[in-house]
């Protein structure tokens, strides 16, 4: 039932605007895609949100524990919660390998999927993910959360050069490249290698982000 609700809740996206889209994700390793989802499937992600953020508490802790050895992720997501998917998430990743393989030309395996819940502020400091995600797809599923900002010219440093960046005099919270969640779409990006933050804004409700990785086969 869940594959049936996904495939019918995505749109096909005309092959120009592929093309196009995986030209520009190809050259600077980040992209937005809109038109994708129909709004009876953004509410069932919503649903699926709400769910999960109420699930056994021990798995998420056992998530937790898993994170902590990614030392990078678990800073920059100090004030966030994370949650597994209690339903449709894991078919919505699948769902989208045939055009993530048209943008940017690979062979893709699903990895890790979950939602990031946010609550007070939507504040993301400046890193890197895990070298183990080669492709990360982000969409907004509850509320809604202000753009990353992605550092193509910050490429290959390390997590102790961002914290310093971010720590010094230097540091532009408005710099980058900021790229908005289309409400429709997905946000596409090599987080594994494109330092990016988000500023941080008050958000006086719960906002949460679906985030779905994948590998290079």
């Amino acid at each position: 039932m869940n594959k049936i609700v996904v495939m019918n809740g995505l749109k096909a996206i005309p092959t120009h605007i592929t093309l196009k889209k995986g030209a520009q994700f190809r050259k600077i390793g980040f992209v937005a895609i809109s038109g994708l989802i129909k709004s009876n499937f953004s509410f069932a992600l919503k649903q699926d949100a709400i769910a999960s953020a109420v699930q056994d508490e021990a798995i998420r802790d056992d998530w937790m524990e898993n994170l902590k050895k990614q030392s990078s992720e678990i800073t920059a997501y100090q004030s966030a919660m994370r949650s597994l998917s209690t339903s449709i998430l894991p078919q919505f990743q699948t769902a989208l390998l045939p055009l993530l393989r048209t943008l940017t030309g690979h062979l893709l395996v699903p990895s890790k999927s979950w939602y990031i819940y946010y609550e007070g502020t939507d504040e993301i400091r400046p890193h890197v993910d895990s070298e183990e995600n080669d492709i990360s797809v982000l969409t907004s599923v509850l509320g809604e959360v202000g753009p990353l900002h992605f550092y193509p010219d910050l490429k290959g440093q390390n997590q102790n050069q961002l914290d310093n960046y971010y720590q010094s005099e230097d540091w532009n919270p408005i710099g980058g490249i900021p790229l908005s969640y289309p409400y429709d779409g997905i946000l596409i990006n090599q987080g594994h290698k494109i330092p990016h933050h988000r500023v941080g804004k008050p958000i006086s409700q719960r906002c949460a982000v679906a985030v779905m990785n994948y590998t290079i086969q």
